[in-house]
């Protein structure tokens, strides 16, 4: 089995879905496809005046496998480009997970920092031979598309925004939810330790980080609760 992801950015326009919703969308493609999604990471870049961008400037990441490689990739571009909202500026890149060089994640952390081009965005790409396609527009979205790979195959950076079963979490659940879906638990800022019958309060918004090229979710003890609850949680506008 391979694993390819599939980076896309500024697909959205101030009154569309994000970005976010799209490469969901796109994962679910894929599925029907024969491919087996491996999860969306969305991957935040550099908020800085002199970038244009729709609202948060973030991109998302979709990870899939495959046995007999990705020979029709032309849906992809096509779905994106479909989808995209009037006037984006959209921007897709495709790569083997494991033939990302070093110098594609090198540009990917810097474009969380410092602004980056679409010049130099194209130049990693033509070096290490990874597909990256602008889709209309000004093709603006080829950096964070070419980000988003780097930074999902660096295997820290970015959360998950959908696993099978992730938004179906809700309530109170117990440490075998996660479990099942494949999100592991790391329990912090607290002396307690954590007991088999513990239940963790998930507020109906669960986007655990990629760390170590894994889904964690950060909790920590709440007396109030009576449970666990992440320490990350939802604000105004996230995915």
């Amino acid at each position: 089995m391979t694993t390819f992801l599939i980076g896309i950015d500024d697909t959205d326009n101030e009154a569309s879905p994000g970005t976010g919703r799209l490469a969901r969308n796109l994962s679910a493609e894929c599925a029907r496809r024969g491919l087996r999604p491996l999860g969306v990471t969305r991957h935040q870049f550099l908020l800085d005046r002199a970038i244009a961008y729709t609202s948060h400037n973030s991109g998302a990441c979709i990870a899939v496998e495959s046995e007999g490689g990705l020979k029709n990739r032309d849906f992809i571009y096509d779905f994106v480009a479909r989808s995209s909202a009037d006037g984006s500026d959209p921007g897709v890149c495709i790569a083997n997970a494991s033939a990302v060089p070093d110098f594609v994640v090198e540009f990917a952390d810097r474009a969380t920092r410092q602004i980056v081009t679409m010049v130099e965005a194209f130049d990693r790409a033509r070096q290490a031979s990874i597909t990256l396609c602008g889709l209309g527009g000004t093709c603006l979205g080829v950096i964070g598309a070419i980000g988003s790979v780097g930074l999902r195959a660096s295997g820290g950076n970015g959360r998950f925004i959908d696993l099978q079963g992730l938004r179906e979490l809700s309530g109170c659940v117990n440490a075998a939810a996660f479990d099942r879906i494949g999100i592991r638990l790391e329990h912090c800022h607290c002396k307690r330790a954590p007991d088999v019958n513990d239940r963790y309060e998930t507020f109906d918004w669960v986007r655990p980080r990629l760390t170590g090229g894994e889904a964690v979710l950060p909790v920590q003890w709440s007396e109030k609760k009576n449970a666990w609850i992440p320490v990350d949680r939802k604000k105004h506008g996230t995915c």
